[in-house]
């Protein structure tokens, strides 16, 4: 697709908010979002005695609607999908509902089961993360969706008939919820659970997706004053759980809406969300809670994408095409980034088994990082390290968790040791034991590699480490001028010599005339 001619709108009408998104794809820069914008409706509390979504709920439904019907119009989208969930779907009116709005609009609303609904979030969440088997579940306002699947593939689906706004207007008299109205929503969830079997005890994380799900995992993120930026796959405890609803209920409405990382227009209905989400951690036993920023809409947008590019859509490769949709925001394609990667894994394998550096545990990590190397020089050559750290731990890269980004931006980044230390002091939480040092030893042999491939078209062939008393010698092979890779040998080769605590002798060997030169 072209990026600018096929962008698509969503409307997601939702029973506690309603958003319009505009989305374009290509294979260059992958699924791209242009605009998003958000109204807070609580359309599921207009919802009247009889079941009806009464006229106040309708003019708040129109009026949203028209907004979003001018800013399409200024903005020249023409695809439009407008999905509407549970509370519309809920509603007795709902066909009412439908004529009414295409009659004021021309905008056709489209209904989805409760099955799509919970479909779409699980397409969403297996293109978006590595984790292979895990629960979903996508609370809303009205409803919430679960599923299970296992190696990626859907087993099991449910939807429940509540969400965080229903909860609120059923359990909650005031603004505050007490410990017996806390009570009273446990046995009201637990019995809605009890007969969904194949949920209790799978023991596999729990996969969150929705705006009481990102608040939660913000406020963690602010517990902890974490300096890592993104939120999509943030992993939560259920401690951390515990220890967020232990501050929540010391707090009156007012001060929730103070606590950093918690929207105030989703303050009045927190806490039952929060209740719910241990609930489901308790019959789960579920060993994590992560966050996914992607959910229905973007499910919805793949539901249209994966038949048309399967190739482009692999399921088991999420991280690699993220990767490469990252280089595309910079019109650098993939292979062009991989000279010489096969001279940096022979350098690091045998490294590793002479014990000068220690290997990374995933070492999907170590390709990643080399892609990416001082991505950065395409916002400023002289500032390539700095752009390429901030970069990388600012982006959300689908398919790697907050920590696997923070080692990749650090041996991406990789200058010289003190940039490194300068990097890397913020995080030390997050990295254990040894790992900074390790990852710096890489990011030093990466830098040493690239900084070599001075034209990106090296004429270096192969190498071989010949490890003696007092010094290291690598001798490179090479099919034709080598001058450039020269230099740029002997000014690099004091990184290596601050791994390897020796001296290290460079030698290019001409292959074809065997001529040597040292």
């Amino acid at each position: 697709m072209d990026t600018m001619t096929n962008r698509k709108a969503i409307i997601d009408i939702g029973s506690n908010s309603i958003r319009l998104v505009v989305y374009s794809y290509n294979s260059l820069q992958g699924l791209v979002e242009h605009h998003n914008f958000k109204t807070v409706a609580r359309l599921s509390m207009y919802i009247d005695s009889t079941g009806n979504l009464n006229n106040d709920g309708i003019q708040v439904l129109l009026e949203t609607l028209s907004k979003f019907k001018e800013i399409l119009e200024d903005i020249q989208v023409k695809h439009v999908f407008a999905a509407a969930t549970a509370a519309i779907r809920q509603a007795e009116n709902k066909e009412a509902i439908l004529a009414y709005i295409k009659g004021k609009l021309g905008l056709t609303l489209t209904i989805l089961t409760a099955e799509q609904e919970a479909y779409f979030g699980y397409l969403a969440v297996i293109h978006s993360t590595n984790t292979q088997t895990a629960v979903t579940i996508d609370m809303g306002g009205g409803s919430t969706e679960i599923t299970l699947f296992v190696k990626k593939k859907l087993i099991h689906m449910h939807s429940l008939p509540f969400g965080a706004v229903s909860l609120t207007r059923r359990f909650m008299k005031s603004e505050e919820m007490t410990q017996e109205e806390i009570i009273q929503l446990s046995k009201y969830v637990n019995e809605q659970l009890q007969p969904l079997t194949w949920l209790h005890n799978v023991q596999v994380p729990i996969i969150a997706i929705g705006g009481s799900a990102r608040n939660i995992a913000q406020v963690d993120q602010q517990l902890k004053d974490s300096s890592l930026n993104g939120i999509h796959q943030y992993e939560l405890k259920s401690t951390d759980l515990q220890e967020i609803s232990s501050q929540f209920s010391k707090c009156s409405l007012d001060e929730l809406k103070k606590i950093d990382g918690l929207s105030s227009d989703r303050a009045d209905i927190i806490v039952p969300a929060l209740e719910t989400f241990r609930l489901f951690m308790d019959k789960v036993k579920a060993p994590s809670f992560i966050y996914s920023k992607r959910g229905l809409r973007e499910g919805i947008i793949l539901s249209q994408l994966v038949g048309k590019f399967p190739l482009e859509f692999n399921v088991n490769e999420v991280a690699q095409n993220a990767v490469r949709h990252v280089l595309g925001k910079f019109n650098v394609k993939e292979e062009n980034t991989l000279h010489l990667y096969d001279i940096f894994t022979t350098i690091y394998d045998q490294f590793i088994e002479w014990n000068y550096i220690e290997p990374l545990e995933n070492e999907q990590l170590l390709r990643f990082a080399y892609i990416l190397f001082y991505i950065g020089e395409h916002i400023d050559q002289d500032a390539a390290s700095q752009h390429t750290f901030y970069l990388l731990t600012n982006l959300t890269i689908d398919g790697l968790t907050n920590e696997e980004r923070l080692k990749i931006a650090l041996l991406a980044s990789y200058k010289n040791k003190d940039t490194f230390k300068q990097y890397v002091s913020a995080y030390d939480h997050i990295l254990k034991g040894n790992e900074s040092k390790k990852l710096r030893d890489i990011g030093a042999l990466i830098r040493f590699t690239k900084g070599i491939d001075v034209l990106g078209r090296s004429n270096i062939k192969q190498i071989t480490l010949t490890k003696l008393s007092d010094e290291l010698v690598l001798t490179f092979i090479v099919a034709g001028n080598y001058m450039l890779e020269k230099y740029q040998a002997e000014k690099l080769k004091k990184h290596l010599e601050k791994v390897v605590n020796c001296q290290v002798k460079i030698i290019f060997q001409l292959h074809s005339a065997s001529v040597f030169c040292d």
